[in-house]
């Protein structure tokens, strides 16, 4: 399963999920989705977390949570599609094909990700920008920041201590 995040971001107040929950409801009523118990829970699974978060730990929650409902993987791959259609949330691919996905609350940033434990650490998107420019400048070659994702070993990692 996925690793989250090196920083541990606080969790969001209950006002603030309850705001979030209403949004999503406004923005699927308002491009004619229905408003589904599943996609509200699904959407609460992410809020909660707060954090870069697989499919693997959506669905633990989701049978923790909200195990009356039943949600299976197609439906939160479903749902997921619809909140980044929604730019609620964005997907963030691995080397290895795997996903992890995060609200876009927080704004735009870039993260680092260890390809030894695959944690997560979210970097000012600045500081990718000034890289990806410092290379087009100095090699004439262009970094394609697609997925603002930079793959490499944390420093737990390299000192043989990671998480």
């Amino acid at each position: 399963m996925c690793q989250g995040n090196i920083q541990h971001p606080a969790p969001l107040d209950e006002g603030t999920i309850a705001v979030e929950q209403a949004r999503l409801a406004d923005l699927l009523s308002a491009d004619e989705h229905r408003v589904t118990a599943p996609r509200l829970a699904i959407y609460e699974v992410l809020l909660r977390a707060n954090d870069h978060i697989c499919v693997e730990h959506i669905l633990s929650a989701l049978a923790k949570d909200h195990a009356l409902l039943r949600i299976d993987k197609s439906t939160v791959y479903r749902t997921l599609d619809l909140l980044m259609d929604l730019d609620l949330v964005s997907e963030m691919r691995h080397a290895d094909g795997s996903a992890q996905y995060e609200l876009t609350l927080h704004g735009p940033h870039g993260h680092l990700l260890c390809n030894q434990c695959g944690r997560v650490q979210d970097v000012p998107l600045a500081e990718l920008l000034a890289i990806q420019q410092r290379i087009g400048r100095d090699h004439g070659f262009r970094v394609d920041l697609h997925d603002r994702a930079l793959p490499g070993i944390c420093a737990a990692c390299q000192e043989g201590h990671a998480a």
